[in-house]
């Protein structure tokens, strides 16, 4: 689904992500974990298109993104970003019926099966009795589930995730950390993630950006007490089920 070759991120005279050679598959939930400033969003943002790389290439389905026209790009991938700040007073359910445009044929709006896919979504994130609320009156977290569903209203092969738990409380983190797990049974995704434990819990791969290096693979493989400490600067160590930090 997707793959990078010797790809290489910057901002400014900073090296972020060097040499990543990357694929990742159908059926794989990606958790991308790193101190603040590893580079975790311009990576989602690299791999999305909506950057460009200092080096190297990134490819969906086998196709350089650079080359991808708009309508197939948005049927590749999709990107939730970490906040939305909205301008125009809009009614939830259509904000993310929006999202259905790369899978409407002609004139055709709002079809019964558009119906269908947008509330569906709503039901997948709680909102379906806010179907009908103005946008700019939600709460932050109740905005990022209003995006979680225009994603899944999109329906990418590639689902890419800035931080999806960070305005949630503590519930609704765990409700989308499932709901993320189970998309990723039909979907390739990829998350940046800053709890450890969830990406533990519920990611099958991670991708651990350091300074200047990086380690992939599956979770239990590439989650190690000293590898942790070097990442983010402090002491780890494993208790059952959970990292604890000290």
């Amino acid at each position: 689904m997707l793959t990078t070759q010797q790809l290489c991120i910057s901002a400014g005279q900073r090296s972020l992500v060097t040499g990543l050679n990357w694929q990742v598959k159908r059926g794989e939930f990606w958790c991308v974990l790193g101190k603040n400033g590893a580079g975790k969003t311009s990576l989602l943002h690299t791999l999305a298109g909506a950057a460009t790389p200092a080096q190297g290439s990134v490819l969906l389905s086998e196709q350089n993104i650079t080359v991808l026209d708009a309508l197939t790009l948005s049927r590749l991938r999709g990107l939730l970003l970490q906040s939305y700040s909205d301008v125009f007073h809009e009614s939830v359910f259509n904000v993310v019926a929006i999202a259905r445009t790369p899978h409407r044929s002609g004139a055709q709006w709002d079809t019964a099966a558009d119906t269908a896919a947008v509330r569906h979504a709503l039901q997948c994130v709680n909102l379906e009795e806010k179907m009908n609320a103005d946008v700019t009156q939600l709460s932050g977290g109740e905005r990022q589930r209003v995006a979680i569903a225009a994603l899944i209203v999109q329906s990418p092969d590639l689902m890419l995730l800035d931080e999806p738990t960070a305005h949630q409380d503590v519930a609704y983190q765990l409700k989308t950390m499932r709901l993320i797990r189970d998309l990723a049974q039909k979907h390739a995704v990829i998350a940046s993630c800053h709890d450890i434990n969830q990406a533990a819990r519920f990611a099958t791969h991670v991708l651990l950006l350091g300074d200047q290096q990086h380690w992939q693979g599956p979770v239990d493989e590439v989650l190690e007490a000293e590898r942790l400490s070097q990442v983010f600067g402090c002491s780890f160590r494993r208790e059952g089920e959970s990292w604890l930090m000290h």
